[in-house]
């Protein structure tokens, strides 16, 4: 069976990490190489690195900081933000990306992801997939003013290979108080690919409910190691005792 995976994911600006609530109001929270370097420490299975401004802002991802930050990692890397052409995906993975996130451009040209996937191969794309609750009803959460409903989305993702996909809440990004298993399920029923949910863990517990209910093999976690006292290592503890494998290096820093 394969490990669980616990994932800090590092929303960043264009000069420094920051944290938003509900995909708004971004909170500054510290130095991206820095951080990276005590993830690196504390045994996490890979770290997500996202520039969740790049295309908003039309603007590519500082190539030099990623660089700076791949460096500090042992671990497997993702890189985000502003991807929209083949050579800025050759160029993540030239300076030691693992693999690259993609989000906006699946939305703008959904045929870009079986080019890239085709020159690079599946298991380096990954697709972002942000969804907001409105009304009871899922849609995927964009800024191109495009009203589309989830499972729509979802029924198309079939016909593209990719690797994986993180899966994020915006009603519960930020808010610490669980997540929302209900999408992770519906989710889960319409794609056969792996699955990194995010948003919504605040403690243990949380984690606990989302891996007792769910076939998911990995989770993002910001809010909760930069605003409580738990760390990977409590959080791989919690996955386990609801029965699921966890990789523990028995070297990692298990406290702040």
């Amino acid at each position: 069976m394969l490990k669980i995976r616990i994932i800090p994911i590092l929303t960043f600006n264009g000069f420094g990490l920051v944290k938003t609530k509900n995909f708004a109001n971004p909170r500054m929270v510290g130095n991206p190489v820095q951080a990276a370097r005590v993830y690196n420490s504390r045994g996490v299975d890979e770290l997500v690195f996202l520039d969740i401004f790049a295309s908003e802002q039309k603007r590519k991802i500082n190539l030099k900081l990623v660089a700076d930050v791949i460096k500090e990692c042992y671990m497997p890397v993702a890189i985000g933000g502003g991807i929209k052409t083949i050579e800025d995906i050759n160029s993540l993975l030239k300076i030691g990306a693992d693999k690259v996130v993609i989000k906006t451009k699946i939305i703008e040209e959904p045929e870009f992801i079986n080019e890239a996937s085709g020159v690079f191969g599946a298991q380096c794309i990954t697709v972002a997939i942000d969804v907001i609750k409105n009304n009871e009803q899922y849609y995927v959460f964009n800024k191109l003013n495009k009203e589309i409903l989830l499972i729509d989305f979802l029924k198309q993702l079939p016909s593209h290979r990719f690797g994986e996909i993180v899966l994020t809440s915006v009603n519960c990004d930020g808010m610490m108080n669980g997540f929302d298993i209900d999408l992770v399920k519906l989710v889960e029923k319409n794609i056969s690919v792996p699955i990194v949910v995010a948003g919504g863990g605040g403690e243990p517990k949380h984690f606990e409910e989302l891996f007792s209910q769910t076939q998911v093999e990995a989770v993002g976690a910001t809010s909760i190691f930069h605003f409580t006292q738990y760390t990977p290592h409590d959080l791989k503890n919690a996955i386990a005792s609801v029965g699921k494998p966890v990789r523990i290096l028995k070297n990692s820093v298990h406290s702040k």
